[in-house]
C-alpha cells in the first residue's frame, strides 16, 4: 500500500518554495527529537524517526509546488497522538510565511 493512502497523511499549505519548505520541515523534526534517517532534496522528500510513548515512530514527509510562491507539504506518520505534534509542526513550518 502506498503511503499517501494512509489515513495519517496530512497536508500543510506553506508560502514558500519547496526546497525552503522541505529544509525547515526537517529542522522541525528534529527539534521535535526526530532523528532524520533519509533526506532527497531532488525528490522532494525526507524520512525520521522519533520516540512517542516508548515507541519508535515514523515521520515521511513529500513537498511539491502548490503555485508560483507556495508548496504543499504532505506528512505521514504512524506515531501515537500524532495530532498534538502535527500542530507543533504545523505552527512552526507556517512561521515561514511570516518570516518572507
Amino acid at each position: 500500500m502506498p503511503w499517501r493512502s494512509s489515513a495519517g497523511v496530512r497536508d500543510v499549505i506553506v508560502g514558500a518554495q519547496p526546497d525552503v519548505v522541505l529544509l525547515h520541515s526537517v529542522a522541525v523534526l528534529r527539534r521535535l527529537g526526530a532523528r532524520i534517517t533519509r533526506y532527497d532534496a531532488d525528490a522532494g522528500t525526507a524520512e525520521a524517526r522519533l520516540r512517542r510513548f516508548t515507541r519508535s515512530a515514523l515521520v515521511r514527509v513529500r513537498v511539491e509546488a502548490a503555485g508560483a510562491e507556495a508548496s504543499r507539504l504532505s506528512v505521514e506518520s504512524d506515531a501515537l497522538a500524532w495530532s498534538p505534534l502535527f500542530r507543533r509542526f504545523r505552527g512552526d513550518l507556517l512561521l515561514l510565511e511570516r518570516q518572507a
